[in-house]
């Protein structure tokens, strides 16, 4: 009984992360994605000379978040953590109504290095 039991939990496991990659790739247009349909970090921009910054997803607490970063770096070389929202759009959402602050502190900051593909 308990293989049973062991062996219907571990399908129903497999079973949940199979659903969880045949959900579509967030997508939103303002958000470019690094290399075209993938997951996990995306350009926001209204045109590629400005981006605004950056949002990179990661899992925390078996939940998918999403963190906005500037475009530019701090002392310590990295993108500035700005907000940690539940999903792609609500993310492009909060740095686009944050736009000017967002731009005046990127512009505070040391410039951001890397290109991002077109």
């Amino acid at each position: 009984m308990g293989r049973t039991v062991l062996g219907m939990r571990a399908q129903e496991s497999s079973s949940g992360a199979a659903a969880a990659l045949r959900r579509p790739l967030p997508h939103h247009p303002l958000a470019v994605p690094e290399l075209p349909d993938s997951w996990g970090a995306w350009q926001v921009r209204r045109v590629p000379a400005s981006p605004l910054g950056y949002v990179r997803v990661r899992s925390s607490e078996g939940r998918w978040v999403f963190d906005c970063h500037a475009h530019c770096r701090d002392a310590r070389g990295g993108r500035p953590w700005l907000h940690t929202a539940e999903s792609l759009a609500s993310a492009v959402a909060w740095m686009l109504q944050r736009e000017p602050e967002i731009s005046a502190f990127a512009a505070r900051h040391d410039p951001e290095p890397d290109t991002w593909p077109q």
